[in-house]
């Protein structure tokens, strides 16, 4: 299976790494400060995972940089719309293991619910 989000771990990875890196902490003490366990930071540095919301933004707090600076997908979302920033965060729940079928009644309950306007 082709790993979608591949290039964006490896820049969140690097950027984190940067990041910790110019501000002297350790791994350890990012965990510490951000209340994000080792493990879980370890997945990040490591690619293995795809950072949360909550994650980034307490990752940004605690070394006082904006999401985006961890996160690239997170400048984009500045210029959007409310309802596109709307669509994005329901397509980003969609993930790898949505089966056709799933798809299917995700499309079908968008129709019901725009077929119930008045």
């Amino acid at each position: 299976m082709i790993d979608r989000d591949l290039a964006l771990k490896n820049e969140i990875a690097k950027n984190l790494r940067g990041l910790i890196k110019t501000r002297g902490l350790t791994q350890i003490r990012l965990a510490e400060l951000s209340g994000i366990s080792k493990s879980t930071l370890s997945d990040y540095l490591n690619s293995n995972t795809l950072i949360n919301v909550g994650n980034v933004e307490k990752i940004a707090e605690v070394l006082g940089v904006d999401k985006s600076e961890i996160d690239p997908s997170f400048a984009t979302t500045k210029s959007l719309s409310k309802k596109e920033k709307q669509i994005e965060t329901i397509a980003a729940h969609i993930d790898d293991n949505v089966t056709e079928d799933e798809m299917e009644d995700i499309k079908k309950y968008i129709e019901f619910i725009k077929s119930q306007r008045k």
